[in-house]
């Protein structure tokens, strides 16, 4: 057999390999950001002679995404990660409208855990959101929101918007339940500020649960959000939780699969 042959039968090895390794998840991961604009915004936003440009980045399986957009809309920029304490979500999310437009960021980041310690225990998930959020006297023309949930039960989907997710997909999904909910929003033309949230929560020793936050931030004429840095949390105790996937690039999976089946090949023929 030539060694393009081997190649080939390592890639679709690797492929395999990373694919059995998705399969395997206890729950479904991913971390995405986007960003949206519009204008003009008189009244309300587009119409005829409307202009329109959004910006994406990560999604299902990816531990980190990052995303920027700057034009005749404004400029936004959003983050979102799973490298906090215990793989949490760590989201940032701004955007500055023009004014005549609307800028809007969105950041998600959610993954499953497994409590494996010997008794029931309480615990808290603390939040901490960083943040400003003004450019205009009229509330509903700037806003910063944060959305967080503890489920009990595996998803499987990766699911980006919060209404849908808690009030369709876990009522909908056999084995979901809500454990508990964080939402909060920074105050109106205070300057830079910080809000904590916190949501108690009982586990049994054996159950799986996974952590869904999403971040908004946003402006329509010359309003602002600014949470770059950033929606934020921990356990209060962590003792026997464990993430249910270690997030890994999918490049690296793909790298280390492709390497054992070269590995392999050689050995074959050295034999």
């Amino acid at each position: 057999m030539s060694m393009k042959s081997h190649l080939l039968g390592a890639t679709c090895a690797c492929f395999i390999a990373s694919g059995f390794l998705t399969s395997a998840h206890a729950a479904t991961w991913g971390a995405e950001v986007g960003i949206g604009m519009i204008t003009p915004c008189p009244s309300f936003c587009g119409g005829p002679g409307g202009q329109s440009d959004f910006s994406f980045d990560g999604g299902e399986f990816s531990n980190s995404a990052f995303t920027s957009l700057s034009n005749f809309g404004g400029t936004g920029q959003g983050s979102a990660s799973l490298s906090g304490p215990t793989i949490l979500p760590v989201l940032g999310a701004e955007g500055f409208s023009g004014s005549n437009s609307r800028t809007d960021t969105n950041a998600v980041g959610m993954l499953g855990y497994t409590y494996s310690g010997a008794a029931t225990t309480t615990i808290s998930l603390d939040i901490v959101l960083d943040g400003e959020r003004g450019g205009t006297t009229n509330p509903s023309d700037a806003w910063v929101r944060s959305n967080v949930a503890v489920i009990l039960g595996n998803v499987n989907d990766f699911v980006t918007d919060y209404p849908t997710f808690i009030f369709e997909v876990v009522p909908l999904t056999p084995g979901l339940s809500v454990l508990g909910e964080s939402n909060m929003s920074l105050d109106l033309n205070v300057g830079q500020q910080t809000k904590n949230g916190s949501i108690s929560f009982t586990l049994n020793p054996g159950d799986e649960f996974f952590v869904w936050a999403g971040l908004e931030a946003g402006g329509i004429r010359n309003g602002f959000g600014d949470a770059f840095n950033t929606l934020s949390m921990s356990f209060s105790d962590d003792t026997g939780i464990t993430a249910s996937v270690i997030p890994v690039p999918a490049a690296v999976w793909l790298f280390g699969s492709g390497l054992i089946g070269l590995i392999g090949i050689a050995r074959r023929k050295k034999a």
